[in-house]
């Protein structure tokens, strides 16, 4: 192999390798709350979005998704546009899919996935933990 084959290997390696991490997504595995001992699920970031896929939740039940602090004092916006909500099907299964606008990532601590027994996702005072997960100072 001769320089200018060498050169041009390296830089489709490097824009290749670059594209790569700026595309990556970050997974974070949900823990499961007390209340939902049977559930399980991952959260993707990525560039610019959020998706959760989770599974033994309660069926045919109202979820919506959080970003939480506990520190100085406990704060939460919803995560993505409003009502921040999914239902799940018959079986327990649920997805949440959002665009983010800006990274979560050094802002927020929690990521957290709350039941909404009566079905309303804007009933704040009756919601119900079910998955959480912590989010890394950096992506």
């Amino acid at each position: 192999m001769n320089t200018k084959n060498i050169i041009i290997l390296a830089v489709v390696f490097g824009i290749l390798t670059f594209g790569t991490l700026s595309l990556a997504t970050v997974n974070l595995p949900l823990m499961t709350a007390k209340t939902h001992p049977n559930a399980s699920g991952t959260a993707f970031f990525s560039e610019d979005g959020l998706s959760i896929k989770a599974k033994g939740l309660q069926p045919d039940k109202v979820y919506t998704v959080w970003f939480v602090n506990m520190k100085p004092k406990k704060h939460e916006i919803g995560a993505g546009s409003p009502p921040y909500m999914f239902k799940t099907d018959a079986d327990g299964n649920g997805i949440y899919e959002t665009h983010l606008s800006e990274s979560p990532f050094g802002k927020w601590s929690v990521l957290m996935v709350v039941l909404h027994p009566n079905g309303d996702p804007t009933d704040m005072k009756n919601m119900v933990g079910a998955l959480s997960t912590k989010i890394p100072e950096n992506r």
